[in-house]
Formats: structure tokens, C-alpha cells, sequence
């Protein structure tokens, strides 16, 4: 036999496809209670096959891996929740991402990719979020960072304190806004979404803290509904990618403009192209690919082609913070100013 001569690893593929496995491991763990079964003292083996009642050598087995993602430690003989474990993967965590790994571990997406590679039928569903268990996981999904970021950076623009009244366009049930509201008492919020969204979020949001301060408004983009005016905060997040990608941003931007003080912000919380790690340029390709498969055109918008937009519809004087990595996707906040009527 003659041997071909190799000029490349096989290794890197072979751990794409080990690697790939994590999500179905991950999710067993926390549907057998192992992460509930390690207590903040730590627990020897023996007490956690216990609590589980699970096979010992596997377990450790299984263990072995999660130490090695680094959602398990060992110190001498006890095992202990790394931090990570602790806010994303408890079931009692208030930001826990249970849900997210379950999609992941039972949800092969690209299942059918060959077909619609062969047979793209676009035919995108805008009710896909609309459901109430939809809205209550991307509001989840929310707390692993976002709602945190897009707070920190909004609250710290200096014309916060003195702002009244937001716009939280296509604000979901409006967990953004209600963040906000903490932070400052003189704030009235409008969000505006669907109907059966914003149904489902006086629902799920009377006994909220300032639910008396947050006005829900029906809103359907394709009947051109209106969306108030006289803002001194607009804000709108993972919107308006149909929009950059089909050339009407700075149209729509100048709507938004109109509704707008003089001098009020825009504040956009949108991925971006920007990437700060290999890894996070890997997660950013195969979001675009799942989401042409839906049939939306696109997740993302350009930095450049949002600033750009902003200036032709009136606005300036942007502040900008860059993704860090630091939750799901990389996503560019951008505040600015009206600087004038258009």
C-alpha cells in the first residue's frame, strides 16, 4: 500500500466533530441534576452518584469532561461548580441558559440543510416569536447579558438622568424597558410589537415592579402604524437587519428621526461584523446560515453602513462601545443624537 503524504491535520476536523457533541453532554448533565448535586463546599463522588443515582464510572467520566470546559473544578478530592456553572446552568439561577443548551442538544437545524441548498423556498415566519413560551425564552436569553450591557451603556450616557419618556420599538414584552426604568423614576416607556406580543407581555408583566409606568402599543411594520412621537430616548434592538439589507435604513431612520425630540438618542443594540475571537467569527457565520435559512435576509449590520445611515437621517455625535465577547453574540451599541429634522 501506498501511503498518501499529508499536508494537513485531520485533528482540527476530528475535534470540530467531537467538539460538536458538548451541547448533548451539557444538557444530560443538568437534566440528571449533576450541577444541583454539587453543593458550594463541594462533594466527593460518592455524593454525587447519591444525588443522581447514576453510574459511578461514568459519571466520573462525564465529570472529567465538564472540568475540562471548565464548568466543574476538582480540588483534591471534592468537585465544585466553576462560576460560570452557577449563574448559567443551575435550574435556580435567575440567569440560566437551560433552555438555549436543551435547543441546542435536541434541535439539529441544518438537519435539512442539502434541501434548501437545492430547493431554497424563502418563506420567513415574523410569529415565530410571538408565542408566549418563545417570548419567555428570548427574554432568558436576555439575562445572559444583554439586559445588563444595553442598561450599563444607556445609563451611562450622560443625558440619562434628565430623559422622560422611550420608545422600545419592537420591544418585545419589554424587558429592556423595564431595566431602565429601575434607574431612573421620572421614565415613561412605550413599547411598541405585535398585538399578540404585546397581549402576551401585559400578561406576563402586571405584577411587575413599574408596570404602571410601561404603555404597550400595537404595532404592525407592514400597516405602517404609527409610533408616537415627542421621545427623548428611542431604542431599538435586533430589528433592523431587513432594513440595512434591503437598502431602506436611512428611510426608516428618518421616521425614527421624526418621532424624536431634538437633541433626544437613538440607541441601537444590533449585531454587527465585528468579531473578537476566531470563535465568535465561527458563531457569527453559522448564525448568518441559519438565519437565511428561515428566510430572513440577514442578523448582522455593518458598523460602517449603520453610522453612515444615521448621519443621512439626522443624526450625529455618536458614542460607541465595540462587543467584547462578553455574552451570546457579538452586538454594537451605538447611541446618537438628533442634530436636526429631516
Amino acid at each position: 500500500m501506498k501511503l498518501p503524504k499529508l499536508k494537513t491535520k485531520y485533528s482540527k476536523i476530528n475535534n470540530l466533530l467531537e467538539l460538536s457533541t458538548l451541547p448533548t453532554i451539557i444538557n444530560t448533565a443538568i437534566e440528571i441534576g449533576l450541577f444541583e448535586a454539587v453543593s458550594e463546599n463541594g462533594n466527593i463522588i460518592e455524593e454525587i452518584i447519591d444525588a443522581t443515582k447514576t453510574d459511578k464510572k461514568l459519571t466520573e467520566a462525564l465529570i472529567q469532561v465538564l472540568i475540562e470546559i471548565e464548568l466543574l473544578e476538582k480540588h483534591d478530592f471534592r468537585y465544585s461548580l466553576t462560576e460560570i456553572s452557577k449563574e448559567y446552568l443551575l435550574k435556580s439561577s435567575e440567569t440560566n441558559q437551560i433552555h438555549e443548551i436543551r435547543n441546542f442538544a435536541e434541535t439539529n437545524v441544518f438537519k435539512n440543510l442539502k434541501n434548501y441548498l437545492e430547493k431554497y423556498r424563502p418563506n420567513f415566519d415574523q410569529t415565530m416569536w410571538s408565542s408566549k413560551e418563545a417570548i419567555l425564552n428570548m427574554e432568558q436569553g436576555a439575562k445572559g447579558g444583554s439586559i445588563q450591557n444595553v442598561t450599563e451603556f444607556i445609563t451611562n450616557l450622560p443625558e440619562f438622568k434628565s430623559i422622560n419618556r422611550i420608545c422600545d420599538f419592537a420591544g418585545n414584552i419589554g424587558y429592556y424597558s423595564y431595566a431602565l426604568l429601575e434607574k431612573n423614576k421620572k421614565l415613561e416607556s412605550h413599547v411598541y410589537d405585535l398585538p399578540e406580543v404585546c397581549k402576551i407581555g401585559k400578561e406576563l408583566k402586571k405584577d411587575e415592579p413599574n408596570f404602571n409606568r410601561v404603555t404597550y402599543h400595537d404595532f404592525d411594520i407592514a400597516e405602517n402604524d404609527s409610533f408616537g412621537d415627542n421621545y427623548d430616548l428611542f431604542f431599538s434592538s435586533h430589528f433592523l437587519y431587513k432594513f440595512a439589507a434591503n437598502g431602506y435604513l436611512t428611510e426608516f431612520l428618518k421616521k425614527i428621526n421624526q418621532s424624536m425630540k431634538s437633541g433626544a438618542i437613538f440607541v441601537s443594540n444590533h449585531i454587527c461584523d465585528k468579531a473578537p475571537s476566531k470563535a465568535t467569527e465561527i458563531t457569527l457565520s453559522i448564525v448568518e446560515l441559519k438565519t437565511k435559512m428561515l428566510g430572513y435576509p440577514t442578523h448582522r449590520i455593518s458598523e460602517e453602513k449603520l453610522l453612515k445611515s444615521l448621519t443621512e437621517a439626522g443624526f450625529d455625535n455618536f458614542t460607541i462601545q465595540e462587543p467584547d465577547g462578553s455574552y451570546a453574540y457579538p452586538a454594537l451599541l451605538v447611541a446618537a443624537r438628533k442634530v436636526r429634522e429631516v
